[in-house]
């Protein structure tokens, strides 16, 4: 008998692709795509969802996933990067950000011109989450001794949550068994374990985009 309901694979899959439409809408609705910092968050939603779109729905694009997951994943270590770097301020941290930015991206891009996107991807993409991992943690805790008690209202604080939870989810399915190691069925339950942390990731930025105070309040609370 053939099986034609919707399992938990599909039902992940449908989410990651709605959930990134959210912020964006959010964001357009509050009118807040003035602040750098939305909009950096709504490029890198507007790119998880085209990933996902591209990965999830069958011959969308004549591509494999491997060097659709490779592209959009260096676009989106780069922007968040940059919207890391917004909040960091020794100048020092800031520095290396730009420094270790252009090294990745450089060895990325020389390893996908000469040698394609399947090679190294594992390694890389584990290299890109360490990265991101330790910036989002130095982010957090710039932003705890700054914020302290208004931390909750800070959009920076559930981007960088939802991030260290991806990262560190990520890192450590990836130390577990990389994708030459295991069953099948373990595999399988990697991707559903690392689909359901990135739709917890993707609602924190729904928060996120939320908390993000409109420019006329920002001016108002100035002016008081």
């Amino acid at each position: 008998m053939v099986n034609t309901g919707i399992g938990i694979p599909e039902v992940l899959s449908l989410l990651a692709i709605l959930l990134p439409v959210v912020p964006i809408l959010i964001i357009f609705i509050r009118r807040t795509w003035q602040q750098d910092m939305m909009i950096f968050l709504g490029t890198i939603c507007l790119l998880a969802f085209m990933q996902h779109l591209m990965v999830y729905i069958p011959k969308l694009v004549p591509v494999n996933t491997t060097f659709i997951n490779s592209i959009f994943g260096l676009g989106e270590f780069v922007l968040l990067l940059y919207l890391f770097k917004l909040i960091i301020e020794p100048l020092w941290l800031r520095e290396m950000i730009h420094t270790v930015l252009i090294a990745f991206a450089s060895v990325a891009i020389t390893i996908f011109a000469l040698r394609g996107t399947a090679t190294h991807a594992s390694g890389l993409a584990m290299t890109a989450a360490f990265i991101l991992l330790v910036i989002a943690i130095a982010a957090l805790l710039q932003l705890i001794r700054d914020k302290q008690l208004f931390i909750f209202q800070s959009p920076m604080f559930w981007i960088a949550g939802g991030n260290i939870c991806y990262f560190s989810m990520f890192l450590l399915t990836g130390l577990v068994g990389g994708d030459e190691k295991g069953t099948a069925a373990l595999q399988q339950e990697k991707m559903i374990l690392l689909s359901v942390i990135n739709d917890i990731r993707l609602a924190f930025f729904i928060v996120a985009a939320y908390s993000a105070r409109p420019q006329n309040d920002l001016i108002e609370g100035t002016r008081l």
